[in-house]
């Protein structure tokens, strides 16, 4: 296990791509810097807390730029609640980035993107079973 990052904001509204993938996200801004040049970009396992509740997820998240699917550039994390169905837009979050699974990369398509998402939370959830975490 690694030391954990903790990522803390609100969540705000997206082009709502992830649902209609069926991975719907919680999206929160970073600054800039948070993805280029730092250790924080990829794919993260990880253990999302909502504030006003101390509810605790297990999570997919990305950190980065969203380059399949976007090219504004802007940062951005991106949590995938494994467990999760409900609004979290206005709320404040913690994200606790666990371990890394991936960089970011391009995908060649959205369905290869959708792929790597099954592959990473098959990863994920195999982390979670077998290597201590707890929520």
């Amino acid at each position: 296990m690694q030391k954990t990052i903790t990522i803390q904001g609100r969540v705000v509204p997206g082009r709502r791509l992830g649902r209609t993938l069926g991975f719907p996200t919680a999206n929160v801004h970073l600054a800039a810097d948070e993805c280029r040049g730092r250790r924080m970009a990829g794919v993260w396992l990880a253990r999302i807390v909502l504030e006003q509740t101390d509810g605790r997820y297990w999570a997919l998240v990305n950190v980065g730029t969203r380059p399949t699917v976007e090219d504004s550039g802007r940062c951005k994390a991106e949590a995938w609640l494994l467990d999760f169905d409900g609004d979290l837009y206005g709320q404040r979050i913690a994200i606790e980035l666990l371990e890394f699974l991936r960089p970011e990369k391009k995908f060649a398509s959205v369905d290869e993107l959708r792929e790597a998402m099954e592959r990473d939370r098959r990863n994920a959830l195999n982390i979670i079973a077998n290597d201590g975490y707890t929520l």
